[in-house]
């Protein structure tokens, strides 16, 4: 089966028995078609370890209208995508790659920081109570 046929299957799969919202199958749209626009219309069952991993350089060095270069969380959007389309073909029966073999890459988290006890009260202590805006202020 063509990747472009199984992908339109599993975009209404997602909307008909996951009951996805239509960003959700718009997002899954745009990742899965970079794929193509990537390797072409292949077959699934063309879909191995070593096109992932060329689609992943591939991914790598390609620019979005924001930067130069996408994240590497949405280099990871892009491969979940894939990994979920996998499982779908294999349900479906279609030969296709086994999703356990898409690793995707560490992203390293920001640290969560709180503010202490004095940088609260002097956050809260900002507002001038003297007028209308100030009185609002506080009370948010």
């Amino acid at each position: 089966m063509r990747a472009t046929n199984a992908i339109n299957e599993y975009l209404d799969y997602l909307a008909i028995e996951q009951n996805r919202s239509k960003r959700t199958i718009a997002n899954y749209n745009h990742y899965l078609t970079r794929l193509i626009d990537y390797a072409g219309d292949i077959k699934v069952s063309d879909i191995n370890p070593d096109l992932v991993r060329k689609w992943r350089l591939w991914l790598h060095e390609l620019g979005s209208d924001r930067s130069d270069e996408l994240s590497k969380a949405t280099q990871n959007y892009h491969l979940i995508a894939l990994r979920n389309f996998l499982k779908f073909c294999h349900k479906r029966g279609i030969e296709s790659l086994s999703p356990d073999q898409i690793e995707l890459a560490r992203v390293k988290r920001p640290q969560v920081t709180f503010l202490n006890n004095d940088e609260l009260s002097s956050l809260l202590n900002q507002p001038n109570t003297n007028d209308a805006a100030g009185l609002r202020d506080k009370l948010s």
